[in-house]
């Protein structure tokens, strides 16, 4: 009761709506005196919170310019009605004034945003069953004062939510983020996404908390950072190990010129698939990132199956840490369950002069076969030099790379070396090492006396 009392006195002398249903335009707002909406030189200048209760709308109508003054907030708990045929424009009321936005936390909250611009202002959504559709709108230099997290900010695991045909450009912190404890299910489609997070906090420009039951999908964007040193591109993560049974689908996305391009962290199922991830070069400590795509999971529980991406020009292609079951090329069988093509193309990733288009920095076996690596021949000695593995260091997981992918001009073939074999190594397709061949299918890694390692496979 005394909670109750405390809020009832913060919003005394706000306007609260009845919740019975009545849709509210700006013009019936400024005839209420408590929510401070007036008529300015054509524009709606809200200078006042108020609330639009669950069951009542507030629409914003063709053509209408609102604006904000210094940190003003509009809670609404119903519905945000913003399609207008042409465009709706809600700024701020000056330079010097740094507006809130909007806050819909109410299990009902559903928002509706089409063909509108938003300057400086985000939204804090939220609501176990609350709904957000944007669709052809404009979130533009969002000034980070309602949520630190992103322009578009999730407090609650809704789900069916939709971004489709934005434009996300210089906004402060993320553009579209959500809480490490509040998985949503989300489709990010159509986007374009430039120079996010300016104040260059260690936030990617999509950052999301993906378990649960709702997929989530990162299609078609483009996503171009602005040389920012501690911002990447696009992360998905469970970094409290949930329970999970979604997916998770990072498709056909431009990632250029951020701090990583993909960063997938704990327990997820993604599927990374037919991405250019280039120039993701900005981190100035190659120890702390500036992977085209990073798999990190040291509980063992996720899944990744990386296809047809473009990585090049990051400062690594893919690193691999923990022990996350990763899968980037397996052609072995066509109608396996786990098949995989490949058709990944490394080119120009690495660091310190030294090239690194993967890094296997964790104990399990990765298969990556049918892939395009960064040397002129696709054999096994060549692609050895831009793969790190077990062969390098024993306590690492082996990779499998071989056979290769083939182009016009570069078919597979294996190096030969009159060089006598000082040592050989047999490992089946776990990864496990033995000094003599299993039964079955065998990686056979021989090192010869001129310092050649030929990786060859058998079956016995």
């Amino acid at each position: 009761m005394f909670a109750a009392a405390l809020a009832a006195g913060a919003y005394a002398d706000e306007f609260v709506s009845p919740g019975n249903g009545t849709v509210y335009t700006l013009e019936d707002l400024s005839k209420i005196e408590a929510c401070g909406v007036h008529k300015v030189e054509g524009a709606w200048v809200l200078d006042s919170t108020f609330t639009i209760s669950d069951g009542d709308v507030l629409r914003l109508q063709n053509n209408e310019v609102v604006k904000f003054t210094n940190k003003l907030q509009v809670r609404v708990n119903g519905t945000l009605d913003c399609a207008p045929a042409d465009t709706v424009l809600i700024t701020r009321d000056s330079e010097e004034s740094t507006p809130k936005g909007f806050r819909m936390l109410s299990d009902n909250a559903k928002a509706i945003l089409k063909n509108a611009r938003f300057e400086y202002v985000g939204f804090t959504f939220g609501g176990d069953k609350a709904q957000l559709t944007a669709e052809n709108c404009t979130f533009y230099k969002y000034n980070g004062t309602l949520s630190s997290g992103g322009a578009l900010n999730f407090t609650a695991s809704c789900t069916g939510n939709l971004v489709d045909r934005c434009n996300f450009l210089e906004s402060a912190s993320a553009a579209i983020s959500n809480g490490a404890n509040t998985p949503i299910g989300i489709k990010i489609t159509n986007c374009y996404f430039g120079a996010n997070n300016y104040k260059n906090s260690n936030r990617p420009q999509i950052n999301l908390t993906t378990c649960g039951t709702e997929d989530v999908e990162i299609s078609d964007n483009t996503i171009i950072g602005g040389h920012y040193t501690k911002v990447g591109g696009i992360a998905v993560s469970n970094m409290l190990g949930m329970a999970f049974s979604n997916k998770v689908v990072i498709k056909n996305n431009v990632v250029k010129e951020n701090r990583y391009g993909i960063n997938v962290t704990g327990p997820v199922n993604a599927y990374i698939i037919d991405n250019d991830i280039v120039d993701n070069t900005y981190e100035t400590n190659a120890n702390n990132g500036g992977s085209g795509i990073s798999i990190y999971d040291s509980a063992g529980k996720g899944a990744a199956y990386i296809k047809g991406n473009l990585i090049q020009n990051n400062l690594w292609g893919v690193t691999i840490i923990g022990s996350p079951e990763v899968n980037a090329g397996k052609v072995e069988d066509k109608n396996a369950a786990d098949y995989n093509p490949g058709e990944n193309v490394f080119k120009n990733n690495g660091n310190n002069n030294v090239l690194y288009d993967l890094f296997n920095n964790g104990p399990k076996t990765v298969y990556a076969q049918g892939n395009l690596w960064n040397v002129e021949a696709q054999d096994s000695v060549s692609i050895e030099k831009v793969v790190w593995h077990k062969v390098d260091n024993e306590t690492l997981g082996l990779v499998i790379f071989m056979p290769a992918g083939k182009t016009e001009q570069t078919s597979v073939t294996e190096v030969k070396t009159t060089a006598p074999v000082e040592s050989v190594r047999y490992f089946d397709a776990m990864g496990r090492e033995s000094a003599v061949p299993f039964e079955g299918i065998n990686i056979v890694v021989a090192r010869h006396t001129d310092g050649t390692i030929t990786t060859t496979k058998q079956l016995r």
